[in-house]
């Protein structure tokens, strides 16, 4: 009860400082990657709102990828970001468009062509069938990982560019907004872009790489806690900043969405304080035993292993100390995020009520 009622205080609060527009809610607009932790979420909480959603998804006729969609009443359309023909079916009419779609992977046998090309052309098609369709706005989803790390101690901001990404992840979603921010420009599209943080919190169908930490303590086969640092926000105020950011006739640039951030140790300490019953690792990895191991991942994959993490993980994402402000964020959109720790909560509680 407690917690539905502060859910509800967080919305009404966003709410208040919106200059919403006027027609926003009856909107027609398509969520692409719908199926997704994000799109799912953004879905769910603009069919909530009165706008008609059109969630598009890969291949809409597979009930283990559709069913929680179809179980919102919502028209379920086929997008495939490699093939613009059908964007520009489903952009058909639409007010608006979510950019959601992106492969969200850490490790493929070809980056270029399993993670890096979706995300860059394929964003890109979005975008251009989405200036064709005429479009009110486009609110396109990128990532800290296009931000960064780093800053010596001050919170990073939405001026900061991660322009050496090494990760394939971070470098597709570099690459991604830059070029859709040149698009943007040439065409005059009107466009905002949301990046979130790590995604936590309820409504993923399948672990994502984020989520997959729950999963290994859950399952205690964490053995010692990682040299990392992550920026942390649940899925249910990611999707409250989209809308935001697509309502706010202000609204422009970028937006970092993060809640709150953590060290691998901190994460860890809060969940076994969350839930004594899980077994997680008292011991920590120096950065030098986890490069030691990543280079042996790496050999390992050569021979058909789908390596835990590699070199370019390593490089990218473990090692210092960084955060992200939001401070943008809250004070042009009005967004509040909830508290991190009942988002962690809400993260387990939810994949054992769907036994994930």
């Amino acid at each position: 009860m407690a917690d539905s009622m502060t859910d509800s205080m967080i919305d009404s609060m966003a709410d208040s400082t919106v200059n919403s527009m006027a027609d926003s809610v009856t909107d027609t607009v398509l969520v692409t990657g719908a199926n997704g932790h994000v799109g799912y979420a953004l879905a769910r909480l603009l069919a909530e709102r009165g706008y008609r959603v059109r969630a598009g998804v890969r291949d809409p006729d597979d009930p283990a990828r559709t069913a929680h969609l179809a179980a919102l009443d919502m028209e379920v359309v086929r997008v495939e970001l490699m093939e613009p023909a059908t964007l520009d079916a489903a952009l058909k009419g639409c007010d608006g468009l979510f950019q959601v779609a992106a492969v969200y992977r850490t490790w493929a046998r070809d980056p270029q062509r399993e993670i890096i090309d979706p995300s860059v052309t394929g964003g890109l098609n979005a975008l251009r069938a989405a200036h064709a369709a005429g479009v009110r706005r486009v609110v396109f989803t990128s990532s800290t990982a296009a931000v960064g790390k780093g800053g010596g101690g001050v919170p990073l901001t939405e001026a900061v560019w991660n322009d050496g990404a090494h990760h394939p992840y971070a470098l597709a979603k570099t690459v991604a907004e830059r070029r859709a921010w040149a698009f943007a420009e040439e065409s005059g599209l009107d466009l905002v872009v949301v990046n979130p943080s790590a995604v936590i919190g309820p409504y993923f169908h399948r672990h994502t790489p984020t989520t997959g930490i729950f999963d290994m303590v859950q399952r205690g086969r964490l053995s010692r806690a990682p040299p990392a640092h992550f920026g942390y926000v649940d899925v249910r105020d990611v999707a409250q900043g989209h809308r935001l950011a697509y309502e706010n006739p202000q609204a422009s640039g970028r937006y970092i969405l993060s809640a709150a951030n953590l060290s691998a140790r901190e994460l860890l300490d809060t969940l076994q304080r969350i839930d004594p019953t899980l077994r997680v690792p008292q011991r920590s990895a120096p950065l030098w035993l986890v490069r030691m191991a990543a280079r042996w991942e790496a050999f390992l994959s050569l021979f058909g292993r789908t390596p835990i993490f590699t070199p370019a993980m390593v490089r990218e994402y473990m090692g210092g100390k960084f955060a992200y402000s939001a401070e943008k964020a809250h004070r042009e959109l009005g967004w509040e995020p909830r508290d991190i720790e009942q988002s962690f909560r809400d993260t387990l509680a939810w994949m054992r009520e769907q036994g994930l």
